[in-house]
């Protein structure tokens, strides 16, 4: 059958495999940004004509003349009303090492450092320093995999935990703080250069335990704040075993609001499931906006996550979330790529004939694969012959999670995988087009809504920025291959079908012996 091609433009990605690769954090690309790759038709017996309603591109954007972009992974982010982007958090290295005491796994001056504020479409960038606040500010701002959310209505951007280093540099905690903002007048602080005490007094901290959070998601319904997941880890990371830390994974979704005044929290509530797997055991996977095909209501739903008791393996059945106290979950469903965090880009298709959300991703982690090139297969292979347990490797694939109004799910492999087969866009995020709410192409969420895309028009919907590269799909030598990216994609919707590849072609990724200790 006849191949869509859809173009694709490059950049460099970079971060985490679960369980075995590091971090090159000065490695220079080798790919020369902005060049422009369309990928050659390829016969594939397994294609289906149409099976996808939409065509999705992804264009890196270059900015000839311009100081680089920062080189950043698990970063908080948000769109300001200008349509620049704000990142705060996050880490300046590749995928941590797994070595044994005394070792840090997490370099301390790789953690970032900066409030970033940069224009996708110029490749402006302006930056301001957090070691410049009191110690109560910097430290949790330069935590890694924190949670952070930006409440349009009001304009107020919250920062939640993250793991990190203490201010004073002994050792490392999931804060238990909140940092609230306004967006637009810290953005403006940063750009003009304003003084650290200006910045500071634009700023409001409180402090709970109950936030003591990491590889989590923080939103709202209504006005509670949901801090769904995530884990609390305090001390230094190790793989399997030690004595110099302390975990406690959430398994909980908790609610609460919080006073005006001094951020304090009430009306605090806490959801839990005890099912055999612990479903609610998750961290690090992909909790995004999205609606209810069968309502049209806006909810939020859980795709992957690590760790399933016991077993190096993430979550492969969806949990969906509408309220405080609401959630469903098909355990009957099996999700089979990217399982770890990735852009995910969804979209609302409403028809007579069956209503259907698609959710997209972009490569990360997963428990199956569909593209390698002969060196990525040779090392996959090497590695898992070799015997090593290294967890679930990088992908190259973009894959597609339908589910349907009448409770159908289908998962679908695009045709072409990132150019290069490149193995990208582990631990960032999707960063949705605010323009699009106005406009009327999307819900209030960022959800776009493919009927309200005009016939033959492309749409930005968005962008992907930063996270980490791997160079094969498990490491050749352990604690190594990985680093951080700082490409720029663009991402455009157009309302017609393409053609995809039925997710039941996947190939499963094969992984070392069971395990004598517990993953972390």
């Amino acid at each position: 059958m006849k191949n869509q091609t859809i173009l694709f433009l490059i950049c460099g990605f970079c971060f985490s495999t679960l369980l075995a690769c590091s971090s090159s954090e000065n490695k220079e690309q080798t790919q020369e940004q902005g060049t422009v790759l369309l990928s050659e038709p390829v016969t594939d017996l397994n294609i289906s004509e149409g099976a996808l309603p939409y065509t999705i591109n992804f264009e890196e954007q270059d900015f000839a003349g311009k100081p680089p972009l920062p080189r950043l992974q698990s970063f908080g982010s948000a769109m300001n009303q200008a349509g620049e982007i704000f990142m705060v958090g996050g880490r300046r290295q590749g995928l941590h090492t797994f070595n044994p005491s005394p070792a840090n796994n997490f370099v301390r001056d790789s953690a970032n450092n900066f409030l970033f504020v940069m224009d996708p479409r110029t490749g402006d960038q302006w930056s301001f320093d957090v070691k410049q606040l009191s110690d109560d500010f910097s430290a949790p701002l330069q935590a890694t995999n924190l949670q952070a959310f930006h409440d349009k209505d009001t304009d107020f951007m919250y920062v939640v935990g993250g793991y990190g280093w203490k201010a004073d540099g002994t050792n490392m905690v999931t804060f238990g703080s909140v940092i609230q903002f306004k967006l637009e007048d810290v953005c403006q602080a940063i750009k003009r250069g304003a003084s650290a005490s200006t910045v500071e007094g634009l700023m409001k901290i409180g402090k709970d335990d109950r936030l003591a959070i990491t590889g989590g998601v923080l939103s709202k319904i209504g006005e509670s704040f949901l801090l769904i997941f995530g884990q609390r880890f305090d001390g230094q990371y190790r793989a399997f075993g030690g004595t110099d830390f302390e975990q406690e994974y959430s398994n909980e979704i908790r609610s609460f609001r919080l006073n005006p005044q001094d951020l304090s929290l009430y009306g605090y509530g806490r959801l839990t499931n005890s099912g055999w797997d612990q479903p609610f055991h998750r961290r690090d996977g992909n909790i995004i906006e999205s609606v209810d095909p069968k309502t049209g209501t806006e909810e939020l739903t859980a795709l992957g996550g690590v760790f399933r008791p016991g077993i190096i393996g993430g979550y492969d059945y969806p949990i969906f979330i509408s309220g405080q106290s609401k959630y469903s979950m098909d355990s009957s469903v099996h999700q089979k790529f990217s399982q770890y965090e990735c852009p995910v880009i969804t979209i609302y298709n409403p028809t007579a004939e069956d209503t259907s959300v698609f959710h997209t991703m972009f490569g990360g982690i997963s428990l199956y694969y569909y593209n390698q090139t002969p060196s990525q297969k040779e090392a996959f292979d090497k590695v898992t012959a070799g015997g090593r347990n290294d967890g679930l490797p990088f992908i190259a694939d973009v894959s597609s999670f339908q589910r349907t109004s009448t409770g159908q799910y289908q998962e679908y492999i695009l045709p072409n995988p990132i150019p290069g087969n490149r193995l990208l866009g582990t631990s960032t995020n999707f960063i949705p087009n605010r323009a699009l709410f106005d406009q009327g192409v999307s819900f209030e969420n960022g959800v776009v809504d493919l009927s309200k895309i005009n016939a033959g028009a492309k749409v930005l919907v968005g962008y992907i920025f930063g996270g980490i590269e791997a160079q094969e799909p498990l490491p050749l030598e352990p604690n190594a291959g990985t680093f951080v990216s700082n490409s720029l994609f663009a991402v455009y919707v157009s309302n017609t079908p393409s053609s995809a590849i039925p997710a039941t072609n996947a190939i499963k990724a094969r992984t070392g012996p069971p395990l004598t200790e517990l993953p972390h």
